[in-house]
């Protein structure tokens, strides 16, 4: 299962033209700047219909054009055989699968789940609380629909009471006080019992992978701490009130909510390593994919770009085992890494230059449009 093949047109660097990948696992080896990345992150915009490394879409186009698209042929367990396309012209983008139109980016979750492990993780570890919230809320949006729904709608009603505050307009502010509460406190709960269940997961795959007998565990800091019903968090909101107008925002709620990773009851990355941050945040990505196939029973498509470089070979290995099964993993590796020993009668690869994937024979495997 996974991606048999994906036709590129005008997509970056990448040659236009048609690339086979009907293997479970899919090595891109090229030196850095010759298009291994735009390669995997293909298979991402396939999956999602967006890409992990910017957001500016134009960005997608070759330099030079106005237009480019990419077209996957990928086979799921659930919904058969699936044809994808995304497309963008004249700053537009349209998505459709088997032929009809994506009008909502939601429908695309389901069909191939897939986890992208990228050099920026970090950011998830050692970077500003929203990026720790985009990650869990991230982790639940891949299993549980329901929780897109509620986040959504929490989202819309904190913008509302956001610019009630900037108005100074009470009353609107009482009525989303008590909608903001509901959908807060629901999406509150969800994290809470989700992060106790993926802190356990985390915690003995950073025993594995680190090799370190201390525990590492991730907690859950809510905004709204010890506030256990709709009442108690309406309270709390009006107390706030004069704050939030001298904000001009609102103070407190989920989307205040942070993350620690702590050991010993304390905040490990005040005192952890680069390194250390780093393999902190690979290991969260495998508790990710993990923990999805723990909830689901589905098997993710996996995108690993460059992530292990950093790893000792004791670790590469413990790494490499600890992934979970996948319907496909696409890795990319810089040519003098000692890749070769990760590869299976199932593998794939690709050498890749100047936009072009050749096979191992040395001939261009791009089959023309």
């Amino acid at each position: 299962m996974g991606f048999s093949q994906i036709r590129y047109y005008q997509f970056r660097n990448i040659a236009d033209g048609i690339l086979a990948f009907d293997a479970k696992q899919i090595f891109f080896v090229g030196d850095n700047g010759q298009g291994k990345t735009n390669l995997l992150e293909s298979f991402y915009i396939l999956c999602y219909g967006s890409t992990f490394r910017t957001n500016r879409d134009s960005l997608l186009i070759r330099s030079g054009k106005s237009e480019c698209s990419l077209t996957g042929t990928a086979g799921t367990d659930d919904h058969g055989e699936l044809a994808i396309r995304f497309a963008l012209q004249n700053s537009l983008k349209s998505i459709h699968v088997n032929g009809s139109p994506v009008q909502d980016r939601k429908d695309l979750i389901h069909n191939l789940p897939c986890i992208v492990f990228c050099h920026d993780d970090i950011d998830f570890v050692s970077g500003p609380p929203e990026r720790r919230r985009w990650f869990f809320n991230q982790t639940l949006s891949l299993y549980d629909e329901l929780f897109i729904d509620v986040l959504r709608r929490y989202t819309r009603i904190l913008k509302n009471r956001n610019v009630a505050v900037r108005e100074d307009n009470g009353d609107m502010i009482d009525v989303l006080d008590e909608q903001l509460a509901h959908t807060g406190r629901e999406l509150q709960v969800q994290r809470e019992h989700a992060v106790e269940r993926f802190s356990a997961t985390f915690e003995q795959l950073y025993h594995h992978i680190s090799g370190f007998d201390e525990p590492l565990q991730v907690r859950y800091r809510p905004s709204w701490r010890d506030l256990d019903s709709v009442e108690s968090v309406v309270k709390e909101l009006r107390s706030r009130r004069a704050t939030d107008y001298t904000m001009g925002t609102t103070t407190s709620g989920p989307h205040r909510d942070r993350f620690r990773f702590e050991m010993n009851g304390k905040d490990f990355t005040e005192t952890a390593s680069t390194g250390q941050l780093r393999l902190i945040s690979l290991i969260l990505r495998v508790a990710q994919a993990r923990f999805f196939s723990g909830r689901s029973g589905r098997k993710p498509v996996l995108l690993l770009d460059d992530v292990m470089l950093e790893l000792d070979p004791t670790r590469r290995k413990r790494f490499f085992d600890a992934l979970p099964d996948y319907d496909q993993a696409v890795f990319t590796f810089l040519p003098d890494e000692q890749f070769s020993s990760l590869a299976g009668d199932d593998t794939l690869l690709y050498r890749v230059k100047a936009g072009h994937a050749y096979g191992e024979s040395g001939s261009a495997s791009t089959r023309s449009v």
